[in-house]
């Protein structure tokens, strides 16, 4: 495709002024209307050295309201990014909505140069394909609007261009023995970009393929499929307001059903399961400290009835760990600014580096089920979220080497009323309990419903959960940490 481009097409200089001045003033009005309508954009611009993408980027941007937009010049990763997920620092700068954001450079140059690096390429190219087909739908699942631009130069182009910049003391500083490098790999590359572009040409995130010999006529290409991208979404907002859309259907992960039990198999004595749980927590500290050193990061989350015992598990099984390589996380309803977002989001962004140990106090699972049952989202968006936390979770796992443990703590009707009323008739515990606590309890038939389907649908072979019988605190406890040191050593 890229090398039977016609790279020698050229803009009209007659009318070039004019059709610009026209595709400014519209894309001006769109980013208002997208605004209104709370519609997020992401604006990516990827392409040759030299081929025109600070240019690009700096004729949209005279376009827009500065107050509305957001730039992204993508290099290299840092040194925590590099520890952290391929995609984790690119889910931080997705735009909430209503608002536009452009890469200059994006999720495809770090995916492209590292796969340069390999001389297996074209083994490790699905794997990142896969996380980036899905990272855009997921986008585009939830209302963004995905516009990619590839900037395209020949070799010999590209060769003239990098002469001109050396040639200029203003610029030769950016011809550096690297670009040249890259340079000379120019046909070796070709193949790998063109199977990015043919692979990641999705519908619901088109490439452009931009001839950008001829600098004008670039910017009228990058303006016009921009401009009418963009009202097409407008317009299909506009049309569908106050009608009522039938469902959208979605492919939800087939169900594994997941048994749940309160109480333990076998009864044990507290002072038995103390014993143990004391063993238990020097190994956690070993394991810890290599965790650590191997820089392996591991996520723990929790979930269970409210007074299912969370954050007394959480204590016993950070009760020997270092604090400084491990961090809980408590999650509560979103934020209005978090709201903005892409529910994930918020969550992500908590994931821990290479060597940590993130604990969720409660989770992302909260759109499955308090979500769910209180209508906080719609069908389609609890729906669609059991895909999305499997395909989360495994790139977590699959870029970042480390493990996930999910817990589901199960307590009986009659045992969470005990420790209601007994949280209620504490002083120092009064303030664990809340008028939400007696009002879910009102919907127990509900959530029991939902717990079923999020557990029989996120259970997966790489991220199983662990149902913990916690009507016995300490035995909960106990069997927490052999889960956890379990996983651990695996990962080691």
């Amino acid at each position: 495709m890229l090398d039977k481009l016609d790279l020698k097409k050229t803009a009209d200089e007659k009318s070039y002024e004019k059709t610009l001045e026209s595709y400014k003033e519209r894309l001006g009005i769109l980013q208002r209307t997208l605004h209104d309508q709370k519609v997020p954009v992401i604006i990516v611009f990827e392409g040759w050295n030299t081929a025109g993408i600070t240019m690009a980027v700096h004729e949209i941007v005279h376009a827009l309201d500065p107050r509305g937009y957001a730039l992204h010049a993508i290099e290299k990763p840092a040194q925590e990014e590099r520890a952290r997920p391929f995609l984790w620092r690119f889910w931080l700068r997705i735009p909430a909505r209503g608002r536009i954001a452009l890469f200059a450079r994006s999720w495809y140059s770090r995916a492209i140069s590292e796969e340069m690096q390999k001389h297996t390429w074209e083994k490790s190219l699905k794997s990142r394909i896969d996380q980036i087909n899905t990272f855009e739908r997921q986008l585009h699942d939830d209302g963004t609007v995905m516009v990619k631009f590839f900037l395209h130069i020949s070799k010999e182009e590209q060769k003239l261009r990098l002469e001109e910049r050396e040639r200029n003391p203003l610029t030769a500083w950016l011809v550096t023995p690297a670009i040249w490098n890259i340079h000379r790999h120019y046909d070796d590359s070709l193949p790998l970009i063109y199977d990015f572009i043919q692979k990641t040409d999705t519908d619901y995130a088109p490439w452009t393929v931009v001839e950008a010999t001829d600098r004008k006529y670039a910017i009228l290409k990058i303006y016009s499929s921009l401009v009418k991208t963009l009202e097409k979404k407008t317009a299909a907002a506009t049309e569908g307001k106050g009608k009522k859309s039938k469902p959208k259907e979605v492919n939800k992960p087939k169900k594994n059903p997941v048994k749940r039990h309160a109480e333990p198999e076998k009864v044990y004595t507290k002072d038995e399961l103390q014993e143990t749980l004391g063993t238990l927590q020097i190994e956690m500290l070993e394991l810890h400290y290599l965790l650590f050193k191997r820089r392996i990061p591991l996520i723990i989350a929790y979930e269970g009835w409210d007074a299912a015992g969370k954050g007394g598990n959480i204590t016993r099984v950070t009760r020997y760990m270092n604090p400084l390589g491990y961090y809980v996380v408590p999650i509560a309803a979103p934020t209005e600014h978090e709201m903005q977002y892409h529910y994930l989001r918020r969550f992500i962004k908590h994931f821990p580096t290479g060597g940590d140990i993130a604990i969720f106090d409660r989770s992302w699972y909260g759109r499955v089920l308090v979500e769910r049952v209180e209508g906080f989202c719609s069908e389609y968006d609890w729906q669609r979220a059991y895909g999305e936390i499997n395909e989360m979770e495994e790139e977590f796992l699959t870029s970042s080497g480390g493990g996930i443990v999910k817990f589901w703590l199960e307590i009986s009707k009659d045992e969470q009323l005990k420790r209601f009323q007994q949280r209620a008739g504490d002083p120092l515990k009064i303030y664990k309990i809340t008028e939400d606590d007696w009002w879910n309890r009102e919907k127990w038939d509900l959530y029991d419903e939902a717990v079923d389907e999020m557990l029989a649908r996120t259970s997966t072979g790489i991220a199983p959960w662990t149902v913990v019988e916690s009507n016995d605190k300490w035995f909960a406890r106990v069997k927490a940490l052999k889960t956890i040191i379990a996983a651990a050593q695996n990962l080691l």
